[in-house]
């Protein structure tokens, strides 16, 4: 049995996915999922299903979905799991195994992933944790404050992963892999600055000066088109120092064509020789400005 919020609210067992049914049923559900083997009062769950305009019969609709989702809860065989669905008092406890929830899975793996030494470790646990996801979180229950904030908690540790990820990867200098995990985020979240400050920098790392600096501009023109701002510490810090080690490689260059002929120059490249291809200049390697906390 799989309990899912990372992606359509659902429950899954051997013998296929229950029909939990209408949105506010899920969002029963969901409700109980955030807060596992603890007493969720009632007013709670009317509060995520109404918000501030219950109906007069809120409590009697919501015992109405709890009974329904404990019979579909026992047509899954839950309590072979070690799930039960119990009332105490005027509130509702879900009482399981958090293994079988695919949020805690991905909490645990993902503080797993920052506490190992080897970067390639951490790879495989990050990629583990980020296929749990099937999609936007808390999807199918309703909208309202209460479940939108949750989501939004939720994607927010998502984008963290994937900085996290591309982190990794830039340990191992493996930069365009770096790029390759950032670019579809930035795509899609294109507001969220550590990401694209992430983004600035694997590009440069990769050698991809251009497309690093044609990014922050881009992002500088959004972000004063959509919000009226100018880009904030940490991807205008990306900026910064990719400007600063492109000025440094030009300068290292000017000085090397400055000595050309004099004492001191680098050995001359024989004929058939092939001159070592030039690199960006060595920025420092990947830190906390690729896994921030969201800007």
């Amino acid at each position: 049995m799989e309990f899912r919020l990372l992606g359509a609210v659902s429950v899954d067992t051997e013998d296929g996915e229950l029909p939990l049914g209408p949105a506010k049923r899920r969002s029963v559900l969901a409700a109980l999922l955030l807060r596992p083997n603890t007493t969720v009062p009632v007013d709670h769950l009317i509060d995520a299903l109404w918000a501030d305009r219950p109906p007069a019969h809120a409590k009697t609709v919501v015992q109405g979905h709890i009974s329904r989702l404990r019979a579909l809860l026992s047509t899954g065989r839950a309590d072979a799991y070690g799930v039960e669905l119990a009332t105490r008092g005027a509130a509702y406890v879900l009482r399981m195994p958090e293994t079988l929830l695919d949020a805690y899975r991905f909490e645990e793996l993902t503080g797993l992933a920052r506490q190992q030494k080897q970067p390639s470790d951490s790879i495989l646990m990050l990629h583990e944790a980020l296929a749990l996801w099937h999609g936007p979180p808390l999807n199918g229950a309703v909208s309202g404050p209460p479940l939108e904030a949750a989501a939004q908690a939720l994607e927010e540790a998502r984008l963290t992963a994937v900085q996290d990820l591309a982190r990794a990867h830039g340990k191992l200098g493996e930069h365009d892999r770096a790029v390759a995990v950032l670019r579809a985020e930035t795509a899609a979240h294109p507001l969220r600055e550590p990401l694209s400050a992430a983004l600035v920098l694997a590009l440069y790392r990769a050698g991809r000066q251009s497309e690093a600096l044609d990014h922050y501009h881009r992002t500088r023109r959004l972000l004063a088109d959509e919000l009226g701002v100018d880009p904030g510490p940490e991807l205008a810090g990306a900026y910064a120092r990719v400007l600063r080690a492109e000025r440094n490689d030009r300068d290292d260059r000017d000085d090397r064509d400055h000595r050309g002929g004099q004492p001191g120059r680098a050995p001359h490249t024989a004929p058939g020789d092939r001159a070592a291809p030039s690199s960006p200049a060595v920025l420092p390697g990947p830190g906390p400005d690729t896994g921030s906390a969201p800007h």
